[in-house]
């Protein structure tokens, strides 16, 4: 999805289930703030914003696909979507209407838990380029069919295409299973370019028969 947005996501909705909006964004913060992920730029700009004191995070721990943990004041700390609370037997399932509203209107929910259960949501969104959807329908003139692969659940990326007007969507898709979507249509046939950010992409845009980094890490892709 990070390729055809401005890669500039914005915080749009906070939800809490226990404790206050300032321990939320303290603790968020605290965790965000070691992370690399757009995601994570866009919860610190609004921390900032708001002028919330962080919490100081130690024990690191970013998990490829997932999210992040790390400890403040002695507890445990996750950060991340419902594979990295399912992995560590945090029940979230409560808060499955109002992720998928979330979703449905194309926001990515982001799940913050200690070891006591799910704290709070917060849902971050990325706007589209205009010159994305341009793109999609120039390939489509161009008998090129258009696959979207992405990490965002299905109901957000599901929102996505339609506004991209995209043929097709396979979502959920974990960095390292690119590459495994890419051979697949190799294996059916297809001439493949693979379109993606450079770090995260590699994988899948050595795999691909024409590989297209844009965004962060190109060199190293």
């Amino acid at each position: 999805t990070g390729t055809i947005t401005k890669g500039k996501p914005v915080v749009t909705d906070l939800v809490l289930y226990r404790g206050t909006r300032d321990e939320l964004l303290a603790i968020a913060g605290g965790l965000e703030k070691q992370s690399e992920h757009p995601l994570a730029e866009a919860i610190m700009t609004y921390v900032d914003e708001l002028k919330i004191e962080v919490a100081a995070a130690d024990d690191f721990q970013a998990i490829f696909g997932q999210g992040i943990i790390g400890r403040i004041g002695g507890k445990t700390y996750l950060a991340g979507n419902t594979r990295l609370l399912q992995e560590h037997g945090i029940e979230y399932l409560f808060a499955q209407q109002r992720m998928d509203q979330l979703a449905d209107e194309g926001k990515t929910p982001l799940l913050f838990a200690d070891e006591a259960g799910l704290i709070g949501m917060i849902a971050v969104a990325d706007v589209e380029k205009a010159s994305s959807k341009q793109a999609v329908a120039l390939f489509k003139q161009m008998k090129i069919n258009v696959v979207m692969l992405t990490g965002d659940n299905e109901r957000t990326a599901e929102a996505i295409r339609r506004r991209m007007e995209i043929p097709q969507v396979i979502a959920g898709v974990l960095p390292e299973d690119k590459e495994k979507h890419i051979k697949d249509l190799q294996d059916k046939g297809h001439v493949v370019a693979m379109i993606g950010d450079g770090i995260n992409d590699a994988p899948a845009l050595a795999r691909a028969d024409v590989g297209i980094a844009i965004g962060a890490g190109t060199d190293v892709a």
